[in-house]
């Protein structure tokens, strides 16, 4: 799966998913533009096809100068993976929760997304891959706000794909289940997570999605580790 013909653009690139994105796409030799908060975690990957870049995605100059970067370099892709999770019963849920999750799940991923898209207009040939959740349309005691910002994500997902027909624009939402990262705060590594997807498991999916023929366009994949209840 030779990507050397993509410049892809990934945000929350410092660990777990975003950062074995990263690897898996230099590994194929693609361009990587890696956005992520903590950029001293990507200097560890040195590589002269990767490009770090500071982002907040919940910033809009932050997202603005990152689409700016991705699109001067030719990006010819964008991962919007960036995300975090708060899980309480739904009275406990505060400002400062909804704010945090709201603001980098689907705030986030709008504004990024926003960025690129005059640059992804003009190439006519575009991707946008949505990394959220197999949770994008169901829910649980406990979930409500993580559950409703990756509902939204969804929608995103799937109004872009619309929208984007017109101008070859391939839109992909990822849906993982129990990955095991540092999601959550919690660790990678720890034993209840022995038997989840690894963050190699979605990167892989990324490049299978950037390594269809142009004629082609996956809208969604699924993922579950096979220890986890089969839920539809």
């Amino acid at each position: 799966m030779d990507l050397s013909h993509h410049t892809v653009a990934v945000t929350g690139a410092s660990r777990g998913i975003g950062q074995a994105v990263v690897r898996a796409l230099l590994e194929r030799g693609a361009r990587v533009v890696a956005g992520a908060r903590d950029v001293s975690a990507l200097e560890a990957l040195p590589h002269p096809n990767l490009t770090a870049v500071s982002l907040d995605v919940t910033d809009p100059a932050a997202a603005r100068a990152f689409g700016a970067r991705a699109a001067e370099l030719g990006a010819s892709a964008l991962i919007n993976n960036a995300g975090v999770g708060v899980f309480k019963p739904t009275e406990e849920i505060t400002l400062e929760d909804y704010r945090r999750v709201m603001d980098t799940n689907v705030l986030g991923t709008l504004l990024v997304t926003q960025a690129l898209l005059p640059h992804f207009q003009a190439r006519r040939d575009a991707s946008v891959i949505n990394v959220t959740s197999d949770v994008s349309d169901r829910t649980f005691a406990g979930g409500a706000l993580y559950t409703a910002s990756k509902f939204a994500q969804r929608a995103l997902t799937r109004a872009l794909a619309y929208e984007g027909q017109a101008y070859g624009l391939r839109v992909t939402e990822i849906r993982p289940g129990m990955v095991d990262t540092y999601f959550a705060d919690t660790q990678q590594g720890e034993a209840h997570k022995h038997g989840w997807l690894r963050a190699e498991d979605i990167a892989q999916a990324v490049v299978y999605v950037l390594s269809q023929p142009p004629h082609l366009r996956v809208d969604e994949l699924l993922l579950h580790p096979v220890q986890q209840e089969v839920t539809f």
